[in-house]
């Protein structure tokens, strides 16, 4: 498992550290997968006012899955 905390992108002119977080697995192998999870608060980028009739939490995870597989070339590092 892996954590990283940089400065994210802007987001409507706002930016802020977040932490990242990615999990490898297969190393070594031909094929794999990353898994990789982010939380932020929407109010942390100044989206504080509500859309009408909807209701969103300020809470947001953001979950990433990659699979891969290793189908020629050189082997990966």
């Amino acid at each position: 498992m892996y954590g990283f905390c940089s400065t994210s992108k802007k987001i409507r002119g706002v930016s802020n550290p977040e932490k990242l977080t990615l999990t490898v697995s297969g190393k070594g192998t031909g094929s794999g997968e990353l898994h990789g999870a982010m939380v932020f608060n929407r109010k942390n980028y100044g989206m504080d006012k509500g859309i009408p009739f909807i209701k969103i939490a300020d809470h947001v995870d953001v979950n990433s899955h990659l699979t891969w597989k290793h189908v020629g070339g050189s082997p990966p590092a």
